[in-house]
């Protein structure tokens, strides 16, 4: 019997994408259609305190520097899981498309009630 190899531990698929990007709750990530590897990550903000207002742009991120882990991890993620309903296309052409992907929903989608 040859050396075993551990079984890859399961995580969920966004997981992958919070790796990139710590702390971010939405993230934007483009890639090229015809080969998912060529992946890049756009930005990554936080939500704002109150709903209607603006993203806030992560400013203190430290993304990986890794360019080709994170070509390959987004490529992986949007090949499998662009139909997620987190998953949704910003903008699409013959070289690229471009997502918004929720990591985190926003504190206020989480409040019961209204305000008082």
């Amino acid at each position: 019997m040859g050396p075993s190899t551990p079984q890859p531990r399961r995580t969920p698929p966004l997981d992958s994408l919070r790796e990139l990007a710590p702390g971010a709750d939405v993230v934007h990530v483009r890639a090229n259609p015809r080969d998912w590897t060529q992946g890049e990550l756009v930005a990554a903000y936080t939500w704002p305190q109150h709903q209607g207002e603006a993203l806030v742009p992560l400013s203190h991120a430290a993304f990986p520097d890794d360019s080709h882990h994170t070509a390959l991890t987004i490529g992986a993620f949007l090949n499998a899981y662009r139909h997620l309903p987190v998953v949704g296309m910003l903008h699409a052409s013959d070289a690229a498309y471009t997502y918004h992907v929720t990591l985190a929903p926003p504190s206020w989608s989480l409040a019961v009630g209204g305000p008082q």
